[in-house]
C-alpha cells in the first residue's frame, strides 16, 4: 500500500487541533492532514459547550422568573419548560458538518474522514489509506468515564451530552458525581423544576476551590431544594418499576426517574493503537506530556483533554485545548511560544455563576505564604442592587507585602464572568493590583467590585460596611 506523506498528521478536529494546525499550514507552509471520525469541529460546538449553554440560558430564565420577577414588579404565571422546543433551539446552534469541512479545507488542511489507528510511530491507518507524518498531533479528546458500579450496565444512564437529547423533563434526577459538570447540571435541572439528588464522594462541593466558595454553593443548592450528599458513593444500581434505584455506601437508597453520570472523563485513546507507536498512556487513558506537549515519543504530541501535564491548572477546557494546540504546533515547527498556565480563566455555569482566573486563596497561601486577600461582597455593588442579586462576592488575591502581583481572583454571583477577563490579562502580563486603583470603571457595573477589592487591599476602603 502506498502511503500518503504529510509534514503533520492531526488526529481530531476540535479546539485542540483546528487553529494550531491551521497555523502550521498557513505560517509554516506545512502539509497537514486532519483526521476526524465523527464530528468535524469537535464536540465543543457540536455536542457540549454551545449546546449546553442553550440549556443554561433557559434555566437562568426560569430561575430569574421564579425568584425575582415578583419583587421587580413583574406579574407572571408559574413558568413551565417545553424541553422538546429547547432541544430544537439547541440543535439549531450546531454548525452544519459540511460547512465545517469547507472551513477546514479553506484553512489548508487535507481533510481525511475516518477512524485512525497507529501502524507504527510515524504511520496511521484510516480505512484503506495509510498516512505517514514527520510529526503527529493527538487531539482526540475525552469521553464520559463509567464507574464500575454493579448494575450500571442495566441502567439507561445519561451524561452531559445525552442529557441534552431528552424531550421531557424527568420529575427526579440522581447525579452521580459533583464536579463542575455535575454541579452545572444540578443547577440546570433544579431550575427546570426537577427534584435533584447530587452525590459527592468528597467532603464538600468543588473541592479544588476554597472552602468558603464550596460552602456558599452548598447553601444555595440546599435552599433551592437540591439534596446534596457528601462523602458517599454508589454501591449498586438497578431498575425497579421503571425507575432507577441506587443503593449508597452509607446504606441509604435513592429512587429517581433518571441517573446522570458525572464522575469524570477518560481519554479517547482506546482504539488508537498507541502501544504500537510506543506512546505511554497513563490512568484513565490520558497521555502524559511535557511542558512542550510532547509525549515520550518526541515527534508525537498530545493536546487538549487527551493529554495531561504536571500542573494543578491543567484544566479540561476548550480555550486551554486551543492554547495547547497552538503551543504544540509552534514547538514542532521550531518557533516555540509560551502560554502561561498560571492565569487560566474559567467559568462554572452554576446558578449562581462561578468564575475565576489564576490561583485560588488556598493554592496561593501554599505557594506564596502570607498573601493578601480582599472579598468585596456583591451586596456592596450598585449594579447588583439594581439586579436585586445580593449574594456572592469577588475575591482578589495578591502577593505578600512587597509583592503586588495579582495571583488570582474568584467571583460568585450573576454574570460573574464579566469580572475575570481583565484579571487574566493582568496576571499573564505581571501587572500589579495597584493598576486597578485608578482605572476608570463604568458606573454602575460589576467590574467595580474588582476595583473595590483592590481598594480594600490598599486600605482605601474598609473590608466591610
Amino acid at each position: 500500500m502506498n502511503a500518503e506523506h504529510y509534514d503533520l498528521i492531526v488526529l481530531g478536529s476540535g479546539s485542540a487541533a483546528r487553529d494550531g494546525a491551521g497555523r502550521a499550514a498557513r505560517d509554516h507552509d506545512a502539509r497537514v492532514a486532519l483526521i476526524e471520525h465523527q464530528l468535524w469541529g469537535g464536540s465543543c460546538p457540536n455536542l457540549a459547550c454551545r449546546p449546553t449553554k442553550a440549556y443554561v440560558v433557559a434555566a437562568e430564565l426560569m430561575h430569574d422568573v421564579r425568584h425575582h420577577a415578583a419583587e421587580r414588579g413583574i406579574d407572571l404565571p408559574e413558568p413551565a419548560i417545553r424541553l422538546a422546543q429547547t432541544r430544537r433551539w439547541k440543535d439549531a446552534l450546531r454548525r452544519n458538518q459540511q460547512s465545517w469541512v469547507q472551513v477546514l479545507q479553506e484553512a489548508g488542511y487535507g481533510v481525511v474522514p475516518g477512524t485512525a489507528a497507529f501502524v507504527d510511530a510515524r504511520t496511521v491507518q484510516v480505512g484503506g489509506r495509510q498516512l505517514t507524518g514527520e510529526r503527529i498531533l493527538i487531539a482526540t479528546g475525552s469521553r464520559t468515564a463509567v464507574p464500575p458500579i454493579p448494575g450500571i450496565d442495566d441502567i439507561e444512564w445519561i451524561d452531559h451530552i445525552s442529557a441534552l437529547e431528552l424531550d421531557d423533563v424527568p420529575e427526579s434526577l440522581l447525579i452521580v458525581g459533583a464536579g463542575v459538570s455535575g454541579c452545572e447540571f444540578a443547577s440546570v435541572f433544579c431550575a427546570l423544576g426537577v427534584c435533584v439528588t447530587l452525590l459527592d464522594s468528597a467532603a464538600r462541593l468543588l473541592g479544588n476551590e476554597d472552602e468558603d466558595l464550596s460552602l456558599l454553593v452548598t447553601e444555595f443548592y440546599r435552599r433551592d431544594g437540591i439534596d446534596v450528599r457528601f462523602s458517599v458513593r454508589t454501591r449498586a444500581m438497578e431498575i425497579v418499576d421503571g425507575r432507577v434505584k441506587a443503593t449508597l455506601t452509607d446504606g441509604s437508597v435513592v429512587v429517581t426517574d433518571r441517573a446522570l453520570l458525572s464522575i469524570g472523563r477518560e481519554g479517547a485513546t482506546a482504539d488508537l493503537g498507541l502501544d504500537t507507536a510506543g506512546v505511554a498512556v497513563g490512568p484513565g487513558g490520558l497521555i502524559p506530556v511535557n511542558d512542550s506537549l510532547q509525549t515520550n515519543v518526541p515527534h508525537i504530541y498530545a493536546v487538549g483533554d487527551v493529554g495531561i501535564r504536571n500542573t494543578p491548572l491543567d484544566m479540561a477546557l476548550a480555550h486551554v485545548a486551543d492554547a495547547e494546540g497552538r503551543m504544540a504546533i509552534q514547538h514542532l515547527c521550531g518557533a516555540p511560544i509560551s502560554i502561561h498556565p498560571e492565569y487560566v480563566p474559567f467559568i462554572i455555569f452554576t446558578l449562581p455563576m462561578i468564575a475565576g482566573a489564576g490561583l485560588n486563596e488556598t493554592q496561593a497561601r501554599q505557594r506564596h505564604g502570607d498573601v493578601r486577600v480582599a472579598k468585596f461582597l456583591n451586596a456592596r455593588n450598585h449594579r447588583y442592587h439594581a439586579m436585586r442579586s445580593f449574594e456572592g462576592y469577588v475575591k482578589l488575591i495578591v502577593g505578600p507585602k512587597g509583592d503586588d502581583r495579582i495571583l488570582g481572583v474568584r467571583a460568585i454571583g450573576e454574570q460573574a464572568d464579566n469580572v475575570i477577563g481583565t484579571v487574566a490579562v493582568l496576571i499573564d502580563n505581571g501587572i500589579p493590583y495597584t493598576y486597578l486603583l485608578d482605572t476608570l470603571e463604568a458606573h454602575p457595573s460589576l467590574g467595580e467590585s474588582l476595583q473595590n477589592a483592590a481598594r480594600v487591599i490598599a486600605g482605601f476602603l474598609p473590608p466591610a460596611l
